[in-house]
């Protein structure tokens, strides 16, 4: 019997053709799609800033400083930075501008030094001064560096974003029941990189975000401070809900960090960095501004009572000020007669050195990441205040948890208001029978200061 031979079938040519010409036109097509999705990105970019090209002819290329660590603290912007000069003129000054199509140019306070080849500029003297991002109007602004030289030459340099972070979305706060959403966007655009201000109105916040935070002391079991009947945690409670009622009655979104309704076995201290804890909460609102409110003890006989706003080191100490002249004067309650820490009458900065809470063993020195040999003592200044205030919990004090918004670099301007002396009878007094005043004295400041209608 004759084995059957195999067919054997030849490759049909047209047929390979097409299978080429096929993978060849997905090729193509995955291709443009690339190419467009880039073009997209690029055009998305100039369409967010359609005003660059007014000015881009103004801006130098080839040659871009760089950012070295940028913050948004509070209400404000500020930025680090370095650019090698050894191939441009002799520099006569530097600063940092923000600068629109219109014509508007904002100089921001910037210091800095050149030497070896090497320009180093900051705008970091205060982390609550710089650019001002309430007082911006609804436009583009882009951030650029401009260098005056010997020559009487002007140039401006675009900036690169050397820092690991992002970009950023800013809600103003809120002004006749609208906000301004500022984009701070690092770009290219045409090849150049672009650190641009995008803004535009907003009628309503979204649902994570706050223009204030209160923090109303202690909490739990850990009632704080007492005289007799009277206990900190809950004097401190009263008093941040008549404040949050005054703030909400001017427009402003309001976040209490606790309302009183935490188990009396809890000791609010040991879980202030957990998902639903104090700081945690702070952090994740978003704010401007953090109020925390206290009443103080001191048995000492030097001390006659009065009122003690503390701030963040390395900060402008003006609304400190106008904090406590108003609450002096609405309350009519004295300045504390406090000199420890005391900056002026009724304003404090009380410090802690980096060595003695490494000592302490409250943070890993590696961890470390804060900008100044000096951060502030009190938690809940330094901890929502992020890289700007220098907060360090980390975990290595296994008493307390981590706060995971340690390294931002936005934080939330703090202030810790001790009411009075619950042990001097004439603050506890005042303080009970007036904590309408006392909020309203805060209230005014916040209004006065930040320009609320």
């Amino acid at each position: 019997m004759k084995r059957k031979k195999k067919r054997r079938y030849k490759k049909n040519p047209l047929i390979s053709k097409r299978v080429t010409m096929f993978i060849i036109i997905i090729a193509i097509i995955i291709f443009i799609y690339n190419v467009s999705t880039n073009e997209n990105e690029e055009t998305a970019s100039v369409n967010a800033f359609s005003s660059i090209n007014e000015i881009v002819d103004e801006i130098e290329t080839g040659t871009y400083a760089n950012i070295n660590r940028y913050i948004v603290y509070g209400t404000h912007f500020n930025i680090e930075g370095d650019m090698d000069i050894s191939e441009i003129n002799p520099i006569e000054s530097a600063k940092v501008v923000a600068k629109t199509a219109s014509g508007k140019e904002i100089s921001i306070d910037t210091e800095y030094t050149h030497e070896d080849d090497q320009l180093s500029f900051s705008t970091l003297m205060e982390i609550n001064t710089g650019l001002d991002l309430e007082s911006l109007n609804v436009e583009d602004y882009y951030i650029l560096l401009k260098v005056e030289f010997s020559n009487s030459e002007t140039k401006y340099y675009s900036l690169t974003n050397d820092t690991g972070y992002g970009n950023i979305e800013y809600y103003t706060l809120t002004r006749n029941n609208k906000n301004n959403r500022i984009n701070i966007d690092f770009t290219t655009i045409n090849h150049m990189p672009i650190l641009g201000f995008h803004i535009t109105t907003v009628n309503e916040l979204p649902e994570d975000v706050y223009d204030v935070v209160i923090d109303p002391g202690h909490g739990g079991s850990d009632v704080g401070a007492i005289n007799g009947r009277y206990m900190e945690s809950e004097i401190a409670l009263d008093c941040a809900l008549e404040l949050k009622e005054q703030l909400e009655a001017i427009g402003l979104k309001v976040l209490l960090t606790r309302d009183g309704t935490e188990s009396e076995e809890e000791y609010t201290m040991y879980n202030i960095y957990d998902e639903d804890g104090r700081v945690t909460m702070a952090n994740e609102s978003h704010s401007k501004v953090l109020i925390s409110l206290h009443l103080n003890s001191n048995f000492s006989d030097n001390v006659d009572g009065g009122v003690e706003i503390y701030a963040s080191s390395n900060s402008d100490l003006t609304f400190a000020k106008k904090l406590a002249d108003d609450i002096v004067t609405t309350a009519n309650t004295p300045y504390s007669t406090n000199q420890t820490d005391k900056v002026e009458d009724g304003v404090y900065v009380r410090t802690i050195e980096i060595e003695d809470q490494k000592n302490e063993a409250s943070f890993s020195r590696e961890n470390y990441n804060g900008i100044f040999d000096s951060i502030p003592y009190l938690y809940i200044i330094r901890e929502v205040g992020g890289i700007a205030t220098g907060a360090y919990v980390d975990g290595t004090n296994k008493a307390y948890g981590v706060n995971e918004y340690r390294n931002s670099n936005v934080g939330i301007e703090g202030y810790l208001v001790e009411l009075g002396y619950i042990n001097v009878e004439e603050d506890l007094e005042n303080i009970l029978e007036n904590e309408d005043l006392y909020a309203k004295a805060i209230v005014d400041s916040i209004k006065t200061f930040y320009k609320i209608q």
